[in-house]
């Protein structure tokens, strides 16, 4: 964004500075919950607007959460997503400006999908993220035989917590064989390359979340999910995805349906590659970001 600077914080001296702001900035936009980032912003002088975007799930931790420092001098705040802004109002009783905007993911440089064909092999299905308890990866295996025909295959990437016991189950259900839990997935073009091989991508998550950027990218690779809808996540709807209510009850279900449709060629990876152009690319967001911040430093930013 022309004009635009990313300052890091490194602790208590650039928080009292008010990271160097003081004087040239139009506006500051805070990305992060911790205390000497809310107090940088803050101390970056009465001309500044200082909005915080928030990127998590917009749940408050506690009173001590360092977020309910934007009542202290915040002129807005943007979520994420629909949801997370909604909740982040709500529960820190935001009346101020406020507006949705995806976080922005890196400029993906994915070719045109052609629409799918049906399919004459088994399912490719993959998990990428991180392997904590609430991202709940382990209902993959435990109902593996509820959803996956024979040949289909599961591959799990990232790690966690939960990747040494994710192993002992799979192991244990001697799904070895079909369930490969993979370790670390690469960055970049080698990510992408990656992330097309496979036929959709599962995310079972139970916890509060943002809106993970995986998502985003199985879209801009022309790639189907399955989510469960908490947080955020119901902003990533279309046509050729599925996500649940929020109720994990929903989500094997769904699986099936997107399954039957990847199989019999129903998914339009075209559509679904131009539904993340019209809406998540890059110069979108950058486009909806100099807006809000042009009309912000106006004083014509939206209420929520």
């Amino acid at each position: 964004m022309p004009g635009a600077e990313v300052i890091t914080y490194g602790g208590a001296m650039d928080a009292v500075r008010g990271f160097g702001l003081r004087g040239w900035a139009d506006a500051i936009v805070v990305c992060g919950t911790g205390r000497a980032a809310m107090i940088g912003a803050l101390r970056s002088g009465r001309n500044c607007k200082k909005i915080f975007f928030e990127v998590m799930s917009g749940r408050s931790s506690g009173p001590k959460d360092p977020r309910r420092m934007v009542h202290l001098g915040f002129d807005a705040i943007v979520g994420q997503g629909k949801p997370v802004q909604t909740r982040f109002c709500q529960e820190f009783r935001w009346r101020g400006p406020a507006t949705t905007i995806p976080a922005l993911g890196d400029q993906l440089e994915v070719g045109d999908r052609d629409p799918a064909a049906p399919l004459s092999r088994p399912v490719r299905m993959a998990y990428f993220g991180r392997l904590a308890e609430h991202k709940n990866v382990a209902h993959l295996v435990t109902e593996w035989e509820k959803f996956a025909q024979s040949g289909d295959t599961l591959d799990v990437w990232g790690h966690g917590d939960q990747e040494t016991p994710l192993r002992a189950q799979v192991a244990a259900a001697g799904l070895a064989n079909t369930i490969a839990i993979k370790g670390r997935y690469p960055d970049g073009s080698a990510y992408i390359d990656l992330l097309k091989e496979y036929d959709v991508t599962l995310l079972p998550t139970v916890g509060e979340e943002g809106a993970p950027l995986v998502l985003l990218e199985s879209m801009a690779c022309g790639v189907p999910f399955v989510a469960n809808g908490m947080g955020g996540i119901p902003d990533y709807a279309n046509p050729d995805s599925a996500i649940t209510s929020g109720d994990i009850q929903e989500f094997i279900p769904a699986v099936r349906v997107i399954l039957a449709r990847v199989r019999a060629g129903t998914i339009d990876r075209a559509r679904l590659q131009e539904h993340y152009r019209s809406i998540f690319s890059t110069s979108v967001l950058t486009d909806r970001w100099e807006t809000f911040l042009s009309d912000t430093i106006a004083g014509e930013a939206p209420t929520a």
